[in-house]
């Protein structure tokens, strides 16, 4: 018999724990400060994890970690710094502008004053600064040393929520956080926000990908509301 979540309580923890036999506990080794982690996020859009770090490492070399001087540097520079990742030449033109934006509001590129803010007006503050959404202004709070309580929903983490029936199938990244977020233990920790979003991000890039899925050996299979198409393991998933 198929299970399904305990919607009464938190279905979270019930995701977790499978996954965490799966792939292990997952922790945070190191963090940067929250500019470099608005510099890396801003160049990851739609590029897998290792050539996103390559190129930030690019960045960082070539210019001597000095964010202002990047700033300032011409879009062909950066392009060419850029360019194994997706849409480098949209990528260079918006970092620039995001970081310049930045200093003309807080006058330097620092962005530690927001450990002083509340999770919500921080997220707030950031999405004000341009081609930063609930994804990058999350990755900023949770992943860099402000270590804030915030979930990271990236396109894996969103499929997978949208699958499992944990958010409705047509919502935006923002509904999805929100609704997430709601669902979250109130025990739970930014690290525990940390660990959510590295295993189902892990799942849905080994099980639950977007054009074939592997639903017959997923970890979570027993408690997913889906639809077995008869005469073969290709499965659909129900609107909600």
């Amino acid at each position: 018999m198929q299970r399904s979540f305990d919607f009464g309580a938190s279905p979270l923890p019930d995701i977790r724990l499978p996954l965490q036999r799966l792939y292990g506990p997952q922790r945070s080794l190191a963090r940067m400060d929250p500019v470099s982690q608005l510099v890396k996020t801003a160049i990851s859009g739609r590029t897998y994890d290792e050539v996103s770090w390559a190129a930030f490492f690019r960045l960082r070399t070539h210019y001597d970690g000095d964010w202002e001087a990047l700033s300032l540097a011409p879009g062909a520079e950066l392009e060419s710094i850029l360019s194994p990742t997706t849409f480098p030449e949209a990528k260079a033109r918006q970092l620039p502008v995001l970081l310049r934006m930045l200093k003309h509001r807080r006058g330097e590129l620092n962005l530690d004053f927001l450990a002083t803010e509340t999770v919500e007006d921080a997220l707030a503050w950031l999405k004000t600064l341009p081609a930063v959404g609930p994804k990058t202004a999350a990755c900023v709070l949770n992943f860099s040393r402000l270590n804030m309580r915030a979930l990271v929903v990236d396109t894996h983490v969103h499929r997978v929520a949208r699958r499992l029936g944990l958010v409705l199938a047509r919502s935006e990244v923002q509904a999805a956080y929100d609704s997430l977020m709601d669902q979250a233990p109130e025990s739970w920790e930014s690290e525990d926000l940390f660990e959510l979003h590295c295993l189902v991000k892990r799942l849905g890039q080994t099980y639950c990908t977007h054009a074939r899925p592997r639903c017959a050996s997923c970890p979570l299979k027993d408690a997913c509301p889906k639809i077995e198409i008869a005469g073969g393991d290709v499965l659909t998933f129900r609107r909600r």
